[in-house]
């Protein structure tokens, strides 16, 4: 999901733009200029299981 979809689906007033754009950084998917944000990080945000997150996805090093 875009990022857009996924501050509808969290709460836009609960995750800001910066938050969200930083997380689909993190978490997410890059499709050409598209960043994209698999559903199982929506899913473990809504859940209140970010940490699990966070702890299974290896850093990537280098560049974009």
């Amino acid at each position: 999901m875009t990022v857009a979809e996924f501050r509808q689906l969290v709460g836009e007033k609960l995750v800001g733009r910066d938050l969200a754009y930083a997380l689909a950084r993190r978490h997410g998917v890059r499709l050409g200029k598209r960043l994209l944000i698999p559903m199982r990080v929506a899913q473990a945000i809504l859940e209140g299981r970010l940490e699990e997150l966070t702890d299974q996805t290896p850093r990537r090093n280098g560049g974009r």
